[in-house]
Protein backbone atom coordinates (compact mmCIF):
# COMPACT_ATOMS: atom_id res chain seq x y z
CA UNK A 1 0.00 0.00 0.00
CA UNK A 2 1.85 3.07 -1.52
CA UNK A 3 1.40 6.77 1.02
CA UNK A 4 2.81 8.35 -1.25
CA UNK A 5 1.63 7.05 -4.94
CA UNK A 6 -1.83 8.55 -3.23
CA UNK A 7 0.04 11.87 -4.01
CA UNK A 8 0.50 14.30 -6.84
CA UNK A 9 3.24 16.67 -7.06
CA UNK A 10 1.14 19.35 -7.88
CA UNK A 11 0.02 18.82 -4.32
CA UNK A 12 2.83 19.93 -2.60
CA UNK A 13 3.25 23.20 -1.28
CA UNK A 14 6.55 24.76 -0.49
CA UNK A 15 6.96 27.61 2.11
CA UNK A 16 3.67 29.18 1.57
CA UNK A 17 3.28 32.41 2.47
CA UNK A 18 0.16 31.98 5.19
CA UNK A 19 -0.28 33.60 8.85
CA UNK A 20 -2.49 30.63 10.88
CA UNK A 21 -2.94 27.19 10.47
CA UNK A 22 -6.48 27.95 8.81
CA UNK A 23 -5.13 29.68 6.32
CA UNK A 24 -2.42 26.86 5.35
CA UNK A 25 -5.22 24.08 5.76
CA UNK A 26 -7.87 26.05 3.24
CA UNK A 27 -5.02 26.31 0.57
CA UNK A 28 -3.99 22.38 1.19
CA UNK A 29 -7.25 21.70 0.48
CA UNK A 30 -7.96 23.34 -2.48
CA UNK A 31 -4.85 22.21 -3.89
CA UNK A 32 -6.81 18.78 -3.79
CA UNK A 33 -10.03 19.79 -5.12
CA UNK A 34 -8.07 21.74 -8.23
CA UNK A 35 -5.50 18.07 -8.21
CA UNK A 36 -7.53 15.38 -7.11
CA UNK A 37 -11.18 15.72 -7.71
CA UNK A 38 -12.07 16.86 -4.61
CA UNK A 39 -15.83 18.23 -6.09
CA UNK A 40 -16.72 19.99 -2.09
CA UNK A 41 -13.73 21.88 -1.59
CA UNK A 42 -15.42 23.47 1.47
CA UNK A 43 -16.81 20.42 3.31
CA UNK A 44 -13.40 18.83 2.60
CA UNK A 45 -11.80 22.06 4.87
CA UNK A 46 -14.69 22.16 7.06
CA UNK A 47 -14.40 17.87 7.62
CA UNK A 48 -10.70 18.80 7.90
CA UNK A 49 -11.28 21.52 10.56
CA UNK A 50 -13.72 19.71 12.69
CA UNK A 51 -11.41 16.77 13.52
CA UNK A 52 -8.48 19.48 14.42
CA UNK A 53 -10.90 20.61 16.86
CA UNK A 54 -11.15 17.00 17.88
CA UNK A 55 -7.42 17.75 19.03
CA UNK A 56 -4.18 18.56 17.75
CA UNK A 57 -2.54 16.36 14.98
CA UNK A 58 0.71 17.96 15.10
CA UNK A 59 3.13 14.78 15.71
CA UNK A 60 5.89 16.23 17.62
CA UNK A 61 9.38 16.68 15.68
CA UNK A 62 7.98 19.46 13.69
CA UNK A 63 5.63 17.42 11.68
CA UNK A 64 1.88 17.17 11.91
CA UNK A 65 -0.83 15.13 9.99
CA UNK A 66 -3.82 16.82 9.75
CA UNK A 67 -6.71 14.16 8.65
CA UNK A 68 -10.16 13.69 8.26
CA UNK A 69 -12.58 11.12 6.47
CA UNK A 70 -15.06 12.73 4.29
CA UNK A 71 -17.82 12.30 2.24
CA UNK A 72 -16.16 15.03 -0.15
CA UNK A 73 -13.52 12.66 -1.46
CA UNK A 74 -14.11 8.94 -3.07
CA UNK A 75 -10.69 8.05 -2.68
CA UNK A 76 -7.74 8.80 0.03
CA UNK A 77 -5.29 11.78 -1.07
CA UNK A 78 -2.99 12.96 0.38
CA UNK A 79 -1.27 17.08 -0.08
CA UNK A 80 1.86 18.10 2.00
CA UNK A 81 3.46 21.56 2.71
CA UNK A 82 6.86 22.66 3.99
CA UNK A 83 6.74 25.90 6.15
CA UNK A 84 9.43 28.40 6.66
CA UNK A 85 9.97 29.61 8.84
CA UNK A 86 7.93 26.53 10.75
CA UNK A 87 4.59 27.89 12.43
CA UNK A 88 3.67 27.32 16.09
CA UNK A 89 0.94 24.72 16.68
CA UNK A 90 -0.36 22.76 19.32
CA UNK A 91 2.62 20.41 19.06
CA UNK A 92 3.31 17.45 22.07
CA UNK A 93 6.58 18.64 22.27
CA UNK A 94 6.07 22.36 22.01
CA UNK A 95 8.29 22.66 18.91
CA UNK A 96 6.90 24.58 15.56
CA UNK A 97 5.75 22.66 12.90
CA UNK A 98 7.62 22.70 9.48
CA UNK A 99 6.51 19.45 7.88
CA UNK A 100 2.45 19.09 7.12
CA UNK A 101 0.99 16.45 5.08
CA UNK A 102 -2.81 16.37 5.01
CA UNK A 103 -5.04 13.15 4.31
CA UNK A 104 -8.37 12.83 3.42
CA UNK A 105 -10.28 9.77 2.59
CA UNK A 106 -13.98 8.55 1.54
CA UNK A 107 -15.75 7.63 5.33
CA UNK A 108 -15.90 4.16 4.50
CA UNK A 109 -12.42 4.10 4.33
CA UNK A 110 -11.95 3.80 8.12
CA UNK A 111 -9.81 1.24 7.64
CA UNK A 112 -7.23 2.04 4.96
CA UNK A 113 -6.92 5.50 6.44
CA UNK A 114 -5.78 4.31 9.68
CA UNK A 115 -2.84 2.07 7.88
CA UNK A 116 -1.59 5.12 5.33
CA UNK A 117 -1.68 7.24 8.85
CA UNK A 118 0.32 5.23 10.33
CA UNK A 119 2.50 4.33 7.59
CA UNK A 120 3.03 8.66 7.15
CA UNK A 121 4.00 8.78 10.64
CA UNK A 122 6.30 6.20 10.49
CA UNK A 123 8.24 7.96 7.94
CA UNK A 124 8.44 10.95 9.61
CA UNK A 125 9.75 9.51 12.42
CA UNK A 126 12.96 9.22 11.13
CA UNK A 127 15.50 12.23 11.67
CA UNK A 128 17.21 12.22 8.37
CA UNK A 129 13.59 11.85 5.92
CA UNK A 130 12.73 14.65 7.64
CA UNK A 131 16.07 16.59 7.43
CA UNK A 132 16.07 15.66 3.39
CA UNK A 133 12.53 17.23 3.20
CA UNK A 134 13.04 20.26 4.96
CA UNK A 135 16.26 20.76 2.29
CA UNK A 136 14.70 20.14 -0.80
CA UNK A 137 15.34 22.58 -3.38
CA UNK A 138 11.99 22.65 -4.75
CA UNK A 139 8.21 20.54 -5.63
CA UNK A 140 10.29 18.27 -7.67
CA UNK A 141 12.83 17.48 -5.24
CA UNK A 142 10.75 16.98 -2.43
CA UNK A 143 8.28 14.70 -3.87
CA UNK A 144 11.10 12.34 -5.59
CA UNK A 145 12.22 12.39 -1.61
CA UNK A 146 8.98 10.61 -1.27
CA UNK A 147 8.69 8.56 -3.76
CA UNK A 148 12.66 7.34 -3.55
CA UNK A 149 11.64 6.82 0.29
CA UNK A 150 8.54 4.60 -0.15
CA UNK A 151 10.46 2.33 -2.76
CA UNK A 152 13.10 1.91 -0.44
CA UNK A 153 10.93 1.68 2.82
CA UNK A 154 10.93 -2.18 4.41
Amino acid sequence: MGVFTRMKKECILLDPKVKDKEQLLRQMTLLLAEHEGAAQPDQLYEDIMKREEMGSTCLGKGCAVPHARTEALDRTVIAAARLTPPMKLDSPDDQPVSLIFLMAGPTASAGLHLKILSKLVRLLNEEPFREQLLAAPDEEAFYQLLCDKESNYG
